[in-house]
């Protein structure tokens, strides 16, 4: 606990514009799906509109590593939220599908901005000894905001009286991006701080290589499955929204009292024998899922494989930077996420027309694509610990 109070004031205000990011984008991320299914749209329709977003992303994650690093990373996230605050609107007030798609390009723009340039800024407020302990409360704390966004998605399209509850509480989840502006204006900027243009030289491009091998194979496998959860739960179960609200609020809650625990745990077993483990566990969970016959027992399984899937992404993160300089990391980082964000384009596209057709295949291949993704981690990393 005493190195979770040791951070920087700035360090803290970047925390707190995480947990209210990952709510009002939970609130958004949850009931998004709804709302099209309330316009009409099938799982193939949706599956574009969400591949729109992460291939306008994956595109641009090519430029705003070097982009963050030239305007500054404070300048990047602020550039980010106007587009997210456009690209909701859009949604809100332009329910077409040419303008949705519109929508879902600025929402992918905004998200192009702000990964690379919100993790750099946060990596310059600790040392490579505590960093993994900075990351952990600031994943922990957006996972907080997270599940009390999922929560308030679960439940606000019952309480809003409206033409439209989904659009309504659509709408709702905008104002947190006016409260993330302002907290991110507190923060003082880093310029004089900023890392220097990255130097492809053979040995960084085979680092970045390595990193993006894996995270590709989990974007792509995330792709297939995730983003449609909500939906499956409510088509093979009759599941209500507000009890697959509180559903993942509950997984959200527990995952963020989790992250807390395990930088602790890394420090003992190692990062890589800790990432294994854990996804290794979540891959053969997902695999499984389909098969479950009733919903209280599929939710206690999907709980257990999100946690273990996702608790150990500040590990991901800190033990990468340990491998690049300050003015590699900006760079470094969106470059590993454009492996990831453009495998998950591709995922969302074959899942939304897979889940036309089977409610049980893309589970199957989430599964597999996500021990391969281990498989392959595992041979590139476990020497490092040695």
């Amino acid at each position: 606990m005493r190195t979770y109070m040791s951070f920087s004031r700035d360090a803290y205000l970047v925390v707190i514009y995480s947990f209210f990011g990952w709510l009002g984008g939970n609130i958004a991320w949850f009931i998004v799906p709804f709302y099209f299914k309330s316009l009409g749209m099938d799982y193939s329709s949706i599956g574009v509109l969400f591949s729109l977003s992460t291939i306008a992303q994956a595109a641009l994650l090519l430029f705003t590593g070097p982009l963050a690093v030239k305007i500054g990373y404070k300048r990047s996230i602020i550039l980010a939220l106007t587009f997210f605050m456009s690209g909701r609107l859009v949604q809100v007030f332009l329910p077409e599908f040419h303008f949705l798609a519109i929508a879902s390009v600025l929402l992918g723009v905004g998200m192009a901005l702000e990964g690379p340039a919100l993790m750099s800024l946060l990596s310059e407020e600790a040392s490579d000894e505590n960093r993994h302990y900075l990351f952990s409360m600031n994943s922990a704390m957006g996972t907080f905001g997270a599940a009390f966004g999922t929560l308030l998605g679960g439940f606000l399209p019952g309480v809003l009286d409206g033409k439209n509850p989904y659009r309504d509480t659509l709408m709702v989840s905008i104002g947190f991006i006016l409260i993330q502006l302002a907290v991110i204006s507190l923060v003082h900027p880093i310029l004089d701080r900023k890392g220097r243009e990255i130097n492809f030289e053979r040995e960084t491009v085979i680092k970045i290589l390595k990193f993006s091998l894996p995270s590709a194979l989990i974007g792509l496998g995330a792709g297939v499955t995730i983003p449609y959860m909500g939906l499956w739960f409510n088509r093979k179960f009759g599941t209500s929204l507000e009890s697959i609200g509180s559903l993942f609020a509950v997984q959200q809650f527990v995952m963020g009292l989790g992250t807390f625990l395990l930088p602790a745990l890394a420090d003992k077993a190692g990062s890589v024998r800790t990432i294994v483990t854990f996804n290794g566990s979540a891959t053969l969970l997902i695999a499984g899922m389909p098969f479950l016959p009733s919903f209280p027992l599929a939710a206690l399984v999907y709980i257990i494989r999100t946690i273990l899937m996702n608790i150990v992404n500040p590990i991901w993160d800190a033990f990468m930077m340990r491998f690049f300089s300050t003015e590699e990391r900006s760079t470094a980082l969106a470059l590993r996420n454009l492996a990831w964000t453009a495998t998950f384009g591709v995922g969302q596209y074959i899942g939304g027309v897979i889940f036309d057709r089977s409610l049980t295949a893309p589970f199957l291949i989430t599964g597999f694509l996500y021990g391969a993704s281990m498989v392959a981690f595992w041979t590139l990393f476990s020497k490092e610990e040695e």
